[in-house]
């Protein structure tokens, strides 16, 4: 089974591939790591998106909060 990477594993990898892309390699190579940082930045969006969503109930928390305060 695949190891579950964390969003902070993912990114470092993803930018090691970035910098061996600006390089030069084989065109087999390439499209290999090409295929791996894809699959590398869905994790990045998938964490980012899970993060977003829970800042957006904190924030929801925080505003409703206030609007309490202001009724009383």
């Amino acid at each position: 089974m695949a190891e579950i990477k964390k969003f902070e594993e993912a990114l470092q990898e993803l930018e090691e591939i970035v910098r061996q892309l600006e390089g030069d390699m084989p065109l087999d190579q390439a499209v290999k790591a090409f295929e791996k940082g894809i699959e590398l930045s869905k994790i990045c969006i998938s964490d980012l998106k899970a993060e977003k969503g829970k800042l957006a109930l904190l924030v929801d928390d925080i505003n409703n909060l206030t609007e309490e305060l202001k009724l009383d």
